[in-house]
């Protein structure tokens, strides 16, 4: 054993929120290349009222 200990890189995974201004239902699923913040989203399934993008965060998997 050497006198430094190398850690992995892990790369984040990073994710998208949607929610429902109509039924406040939230979804969280992958990031995808476009997707911002306030940005229409997918269509709710609950209501089917137009869902907004309202954040976009990386989580380092464990």
């Amino acid at each position: 054993m050497g006198l430094f200990t190398f850690r992995k890189k892990v790369k984040p995974i990073v994710y998208t929120i949607e929610e429902c201004p109509k039924c406040g239902r939230k979804v969280k699923r992958k990031f995808k290349p476009g997707d911002y913040v306030y940005k229409e989203g997918e269509v709710c399934e609950k209501c089917n009222a137009k869902m907004l993008i309202t954040m976009i965060y990386a989580e380092t998997p464990t």
